[in-house]
């Protein structure tokens, strides 16, 4: 079997060989063409020399082919299962020493016996309230406070006339001008005096005298109170359990049998050839005949070089493997030892039961005795308005007297006319 690859280019070359050169292309592939485009059109690579006439295209194309060679080798696939096993297998035998194991263990349901037992008691006392409570109240008076004060009445004003600051003057045979002798001759009991009016206030009074006596209402209450003795006995159930019993000693012998397994194989004979591939590579240099960018290809001469240059190359390729068919294989047989079932021999005698003795719930009974306790007396006060008192009686009047001058004179023991018209 052999496969052919063509190198990119060779289909270019083709086109634009044409005498023994490569012409131009017939249409423009660029508006601006170069020789570099007419190099890669051809599939190669340009290299721009130092003059127009030294411009030069490189073009490769390689070849492929991959073949078998040598001889081929026969090989046998490892066995494949093919179908479904089948097995025989030995009854089971003893295998092995036997074990023994005792226990005791219960028969049947346990028998239950319940007593009670009584407990010590206990003995609560305590005071409560027994009906509403009683209040009485009654006002208390206090020690009485008396205040006395007096109060003035409507006064009566009465004035008289009087006479003031007397002084002796001379008698009418001396100095008729009433003014006193200087010299002091012929003067008598008569005297000078100025007229008053004396002003008499009288104003009666009362004597108020008041008695204020504080109060308060004191209120007794009276709380009822019992004792309540409660008296708590004790019961717990005690519950006494049989249980039968019965020693078993148990002997196990294990056991063993083989299993064979027969599985039938196939193999798969295959025939494998090995390949190689070999690349040949054909490199072409051209030139430009012409100095425009249209000039076409030509191949350069060398004088110690073959151009076009041809290499070789061979490299290892995958082997190709051919299936021819199948064939039995050798069977495969497996011998196992299995552990079987075992043997279970069993063998019980009655023993001594088991007897267990529980508390259960405790109960208890209550008896309540009452009896009547020392009431709860209270006592509040509430102070109240005093009650007030008061007696009304005459007092000592206020009498006061004011005199005021008149300016006018008046005389005593008069002596002459005019004095006895002034008289005082």
């Amino acid at each position: 079997m052999t496969s052919l690859r063509k190198a990119t280019g060779a289909a270019a070359i083709a086109a634009l060989l044409l005498g023994g050169s490569l012409a131009g292309p017939v249409s423009p592939a660029y508006a601006d063409h170069t020789r570099q485009h007419t190099c890669e059109q051809a599939g190669g690579t340009f290299t721009a020399g130092a003059m127009l006439g030294q411009d030069r295209c490189v073009v490769t194309a390689s070849t492929s082919i991959t073949g078998p060679f040598g001889r081929p080798t026969t090989t046998v696939s490892d066995p494949e299962p093919n179908g479904s096993p089948f097995s025989v297998q030995t009854e089971p035998l003893p295998s092995g020493p036997a074990t023994s194991e005792s226990e005791v263990r219960d028969v049947g349901a346990p028998a239950e016996v319940r007593t009670a037992t009584p407990g010590t008691p206990t003995v609560e006392s305590e005071q409560r309230d027994a009906g509403d409570p009683v209040a009485t109240s009654a006002v208390v008076a206090g020690v009485p406070v008396t205040d006395t004060r007096v109060e003035n009445g409507r006064a009566t004003t009465k004035q008289t006339s009087g006479y003031r600051n007397c002084k002796p003057v001379s008698s009418g045979k001396g100095d008729r001008s009433g003014h006193d002798d200087k010299r002091g001759k012929g003067s008598s009991k008569v005297e000078r005096c100025e007229r008053t009016v004396v002003t008499t206030t009288t104003t009666p009074t009362t004597r108020v005298t008041t008695v204020t006596t504080p109060q308060e209402r004191v209120t007794t209450t009276t709380q009822p109170r019992e004792t309540v003795t409660i008296t708590r006995i004790p019961s717990t159930a005690v519950i006494t359990s049989t249980q039968q019993r019965e020693a078993c000693e148990t002997i196990t012998q294990p056991t063993a049998y083989t299993r064979t397994t027969t599985q039938q194989t196939t193999q798969t004979q295959s025939v494998s050839y090995q390949q190689r591939t070999i690349t040949t590579t054909t490199t072409t240099t051209y030139r430009y005949q012409g100095g425009t960018a249209w000039s076409p290809l030509v191949p350069v001469v060398f004088e110690n070089a073959p151009n076009p240059r041809v290499t070789q190359r061979t490299t290892a390729a995958e082997p190709l493997v051919t299936e021819v068919g199948l064939q039995a294989g050798p069977p495969v047989v497996t011998v196992e030892t299995l552990a079987g079932p075992d043997i279970v021999t069993t063998t019980c005698a009655p023993t001594e039961p088991e007897v267990t003795v529980a508390e259960g719930e405790t109960t208890y009974v209550e008896e309540v005795v009452v009896t009547p306790a020392e009431p709860e007396v209270t006592v509040t006060r509430e102070t109240l308005d005093p009650v007030v008192t008061e007696t009304r009686s005459p007092g000592e009047p206020v009498v006061t007297t004011s005199t005021r001058g008149t300016g006018k004179s008046c005389y005593t023991n008069p002596s002459t006319s005019d004095q006895r018209k002034n008289r005082c």
